[in-house]
C-alpha cells in the first residue's frame, strides 16, 4: 500500500498537469521536461512519444487514465528511482484548466467553460444542484425515494416482441439538456453523410441519394442510443475543448443510469447496453450527441464508399450504400469490421442486399427508379380515407387519428407531391361528408 501511495504522490501531479496540455508530442515533451529533473530529459522525450501513441486522440485524456498509464509503463521507472533516492516529488501543476477547442471548432462560438462553477453559472444553477443533476455517483438510480430518479421510464412494444425503453428526463433536467443542445451541441456540424436529426435534412433527402442505382445495401446499428456509453460522451465534450471536470459534468447531465428494477423487465430490448451509463432514448440531447459521436464512423464509411465509387448516407441507425453490383460483397466484408472498430454494434439480421430487379427500400421509401412510398402503404392510406366517408365510422370523431392521417399525407407529399395532393383532396371530401370541423 505504501508503494501505491508513493506512486500516486509522484504520478498524480504529472497526470493532472498532462491532462490540461495541448495533446501533441512537442507539447507533452515540453511539459515533462519542465517537470522532470535535468538528467531525465531523454525519459521525457521517450515518454511523450509513448503517451501520444497510447492516447492518439486530439485531446488529452483525463487525469485518471493518465495516472493508470504512468503507474504501469516501464518508461517511468527512472523517475521512480530518482524519487526513492532523493525524496523530491514534482510540484503540483499551477496552470488552471482552460477551454481549448480543436482548431477546426475554434470559431463556432461555443461557451467558454473552464470550471464546473462556470458551467453552473452558464446553466443558472447553484453548484450543489449541478452536482445533483450531473449525478456522478449514480445515486439517483439507486435511491428508494420515488423523487430521486431524474428520468421517467416508458416501455413500447417492438415488432419482434421485445420492449423498447424510453427514458424521459424530468422537466428540469430536460430544461438543462435543451440549453446544452442549443448552446453547445447544435453549433457543431455532424458529418455531411448524416441525415437523421439534422437541421435542414430529411429522410426523403437521404433516400433520394440512392434512387435509380443498380445495387442498394443497407445495414442497421443495434441499440443506437444506449450503445453509446458515458465515456464516449465525455470524450466528445473533451474534444470540443472542455476540461475534464467540465466534460464529466456535461456527460453526466446527458447520460442515464437505468435502475435495476427496470433492467429486470422481461423481454427488455438492448438490456446489455442499458447496464452501463448511456445516452437515453428520450432526452433532447441524445440525437445530436449520437450524430457527433458517430462522426468517425461516418468518416470511415464515407471513405469506403468513395473508394468503391458508391454513395453512403446514415439516417440515425440506418447505414445505406448504393452503386454498382460489385459493391455488395465488399461492403458485407468491410462494414462490420469498421462498425466494431468505431464502437458500435451491427444488427446482422437486418442487413439487406437489394439489386435493382427487386424492390429497393431506404428508410421505408422505395428508390428503384425514383422516390416513392411503398404501394402497400399508399393503398392502406387510401383505404383508411375511403372508410372515413362512412358516417358510422367512430374514427371520424377522433381528432388525434385524423391528425395522424394528415401527417402521413404530408409525409407522402414530400416524397410524391401529386399522389399526396390527391389523398389530401380525398381526406377533405371524406370529412366534409360528416360533422368534423
Amino acid at each position: 500500500m505504501a508503494w501505491r501511495t508513493k506512486q500516486d504522490m509522484l504520478f498524480g501531479p504529472l497526470a493532472q498537469g498532462l491532462s490540461q496540455q495541448e495533446w501533441a508530442i512537442p507539447d507533452i515533451r515540453h511539459h515533462l521536461e519542465q517537470r522532470l529533473p535535468n538528467h531525465l530529459k531523454k525519459t521525457a522525450r521517450a515518454l511523450a512519444q509513448d503517451l501520444k501513441q497510447a492516447f492518439p486522440a486530439a485531446k488529452a485524456p483525463d487525469a485518471a487514465r493518465l495516472l493508470r498509464y504512468l503507474k504501469g509503463t516501464p518508461k517511468t521507472a527512472p523517475l521512480m528511482a530518482h524519487v526513492k533516492q532523493t525524496g523530491a516529488y514534482p510540484d503540483p501543476p499551477t496552470q488552471p484548466p482552460r477551454f481549448r477547442p480543436v482548431p477546426a471548432l475554434a470559431d463556432l462560438g461555443l461557451p467558454v467553460l473552464a470550471t464546473p462553477d462556470a458551467l453552473a453559472d452558464w446553466l443558472s444553477l447553484p453548484s450543489l444542484q449541478l452536482t445533483r443533476f450531473a449525478d456522478g455517483l449514480g445515486l439517483s438510480a439507486r435511491s428508494a425515494s420515488p423523487f430521486a430518479p431524474h428520468y421517467r421510464h416508458h416501455l413500447i412494444a417492438k415488432r419482434n416482441g421485445t420492449l423498447r425503453l424510453i427514458e424521459e428526463p424530468k422537466p428540469f433536467l430536460k430544461h438543462l439538456q435543451r440549453k446544452i443542445l442549443r448552446g453547445i451541441l447544435a453549433p457543431v456540424p455532424p458529418h455531411s453523410s448524416a441525415f437523421g436529426f439534422c437541421t435542414g435534412k430529411s429522410c426523403p433527402q437521404a433516400a433520394a441519394r440512392h434512387a435509380g442505382e443498380a445495387m442498394v445495401v443497407s445495414f442497421d446499428l443495434s441499440g443506437f442510443f444506449p450503445s453509446i456509453h458515458q465515456h464516449r460522451v465525455y470524450g466528445l465534450f473533451r474534444s470540443l475543448g472542455y476540461p475534464s471536470a467540465v466534460a464529466r459534468h456535461l456527460s453526466g447531465l446527458t447520460t442515464a443510469i437505468t435502475p435495476r428494477h427496470v433492467l429486470a423487465t422481461p423481454e427488455l430490448a438492448d438490456r446489455d447496453h442499458l447496464t452501463s451509463r448511456h445516452l437515453p432514448q428520450g432526452a433532447p440531447t441524445s440525437p445530436a450527441l449520437a450524430n457527433l459521436v458517430g462522426f468517425s464512423l461516418d468518416t470511415r464509411l464515407a471513405g469506403l464508399a468513395r473508394s468503391l465509387e458508391a454513395t453512403y448516407t446514415r439516417y440515425a441507425d440506418d447505414l445505406t450504400f448504393s452503386g454498382d453490383h460489385h459493391i455488395a460483397n465488399i461492403l458485407q466484408q468491410a462494414v462490420p469490421q469498421i462498425v466494431r472498430d468505431s464502437g458500435f454494434v451491427l444488427n446482422s439480421a437486418k442487413t439487406r442486399v437489394q439489386p435493382a430487379h427487386r424492390r429497393q427500400r431506404v428508410t421505408g421509401l422505395v428508390v428503384n427508379r425514383h422516390l416513392n412510398l411503398p404501394r402497400a402503404d399508399y393503398d392502406h392510406l387510401k383505404a383508411v380515407i375511403h372508410h372515413l366517408r362512412t358516417p358510422t365510422d367512430p374514427r371520424r370523431a377522433d381528432r388525434a387519428f385524423i391528425d395522424r392521417i394528415a401527417g402521413r399525407i404530408a409525409w407522402l407529399e414530400q416524397v410524391n407531391p401529386p399522389k399526396g395532393a390527391k389523398l389530401r383532396e380525398r381526406l377533405a371530401d371524406a370529412l366534409q361528408a360528416g360533422s368534423i370541423r
